[in-house]
């Protein structure tokens, strides 16, 4: 199965929410995917990304793959019951319905936001001449998308689309906060695909370098919101992440002390072994060498300790 995707930037795989939802749910299933990012070649204009290709069957649409994958038996929400499968797809609607529209009038509408960040983000992995014209198809796109689902009565100017879009995401980030609660992942200790399109939503806008930050600050004042990102990145992207929040530091800190006493009791323990069988008159005394911890048995990153 080969994956098409917008690639990544500021710590994350792709910097593309529904490209970002359908990798961190391939993460979790386990589906081996060849990944084949779009950047700077001329596919992001040929194709919509992302676009999962796996012998004749071409599929498109984050829902759509997700859905070809368990198919495939790669199932994220085989832990799920029924009831805990009703309410994925409830909340997957919600957050395409409250939260994206925010998201892309963030970086694609804001003129601040896209003239400084997403432009010249997405300009710079677009081939000339396409890169005076794909960001503008992608940003008129946007903005039609969101038209399309908020710019009905009673909502007629785009500024009362703009008020209402960014009310009903910050209530939309309010209600996953209120639901993840202190737990791992939003349907226990295993991510789900719930997991997949929030952690896809979301850590774009955690991430990137804004100057419009009316959503993002939001964001960053629901910290549990901003570890979950944060501990997704550190377990399935290890190789992407720039740094953890302070909060992720200390997972990592605690993780590695935890394996620093293992190893000291392992190292004493076979010590008092070693004198026990020096003292014992059925052996002939003999030095044996105490286990000590060495490098080789040290993780070579402290990502490495953290356990989904």
């Amino acid at each position: 199965m080969e994956l098409r995707y917008w690639g990544g930037d500021w710590g994350l795989p792709s910097v593309h929410p529904e490209c970002l939802v359908v990798l961190a749910y391939a993460k979790f299933s386990g589906a081996p995917l060849i990944l084949n990012p779009v950047d700077y070649t001329w596919a992001g204009t040929q194709v919509a990304v992302p676009t999962l290709t796996c012998e004749d069957d071409i599929i498109t649409q984050p829902v759509n793959i997700l859905s070809f994958f368990r198919k495939q038996t790669y199932n994220a929400d085989y832990v799920l019951s029924a009831r805990e499968g009703s309410d994925t797809l409830a909340y997957v609607a919600l957050l395409e319905e409250k939260l994206l529209p925010a998201i892309l009038h963030t970086f694609w509408v804001d003129s601040d936001n896209y003239s400084s960040v997403t432009r010249p983000w997405y300009a710079s992995r677009t081939p000339f001449p396409l890169r005076f014209y794909l960001p503008g198809k992608m940003s008129r796109e946007a903005l039609n998308r969101i038209l399309v689902t908020k710019g009905q009565p009673p909502l007629y100017s785009m500024n009362e689309v703009e008020a209402q879009i960014y009310k009903d995401a910050k209530e939309c980030l309010n209600l996953l906060s209120n639901r993840l609660g202190t737990s791992q992942f939003f349907f226990g200790d295993l991510p789900t695909t719930l997991d997949a399109f929030v952690f896809g939503f979301l850590a774009p806008l955690y991430k990137a370098r804004l100057l419009k930050v009316q959503l993002q600050q939001h964001l960053k004042q629901l910290p549990n919101l901003c570890d979950f990102c944060d501990h997704v990145i550190c377990v399935y992207f290890t190789e992407h992440a720039e740094g953890t929040s302070p909060a992720g530091q200390e997972t990592v800190d605690a993780n590695l002390q935890k394996l620093t006493q293992l190893v000291n009791k392992e190292s004493n323990l076979i010590e008092k072994m070693d004198n026990n069988l020096r003292r014992s008159p059925q052996n002939c005394p003999k030095t044996m060498p105490t286990l000590q911890p060495t490098a080789s048995t040290e993780p070579r990153h402290s990502s490495q300790l953290l356990t989904p």
